[in-house]
């Protein structure tokens, strides 16, 4: 084989590489599904469906619904992040309800679900300088977003909770 062939079998190769691969695979970024972030509505807070787009750089929370940038964290300015996990009852909140159930009896009728219902969610809170966000993560891909996050920010995350 010549060197002009050789050339030009290399350059096709790259040619059919970068028309078929994904550029994403090409440029290391990682998007993650199935993660929801916390949102202030009024005194509420609600869900909303995201997609994580671990960028070069940056961290990218994209909604699915309008598929928009709701919200960009510089890796550099992230500062802190926190990871939880809870799997027991919540007893806590169901027992203050039903001490303020005395002072409201309504409050007995929400007070006693919520001392046996599960709590399994896993949660992934950071903040940079000026902003934060609370994310709900699926319990399969909590295991692949967390060291994506620590690899990309240089952050440890903090863990607490029930692990399992």
């Amino acid at each position: 084989m010549n060197f002009r062939n050789f050339i030009s079998a290399i350059l096709l190769t790259a040619f059919i590489l970068n028309t078929f691969l994904p550029a994403a695979a090409q440029t290391g970024v990682q998007v993650f599904e199935k993660v929801e972030i916390l949102v202030p509505n009024g005194e509420k807070t609600r869900e909303r469906g995201v997609r994580l787009h671990f960028l070069q750089d940056e961290l990218q929370i994209e909604t699915i619904a309008d598929k928009k940038i709701f919200k960009t964290f510089k890796y550099a300015d992230i500062v802190d992040a926190e990871y939880s996990y809870s799997k027991n009852p919540r007893w806590k909140t169901g027992l203050g309800l039903g001490a303020a159930s005395i002072l409201l009896p309504p409050l007995l009728l929400i007070a006693i679900p919520m001392g046996f219902s599960k709590h399994r969610r896993h949660w992934l809170t950071f903040r940079s300088g000026g902003d934060y966000a609370v994310l709900k993560l699926s319990k399969s891909n909590r295991k692949l977003i967390l060291p994506a996050f620590e690899t990309k920010t240089g952050v440890n995350v903090k863990g607490k909770g029930d692990n399992k």
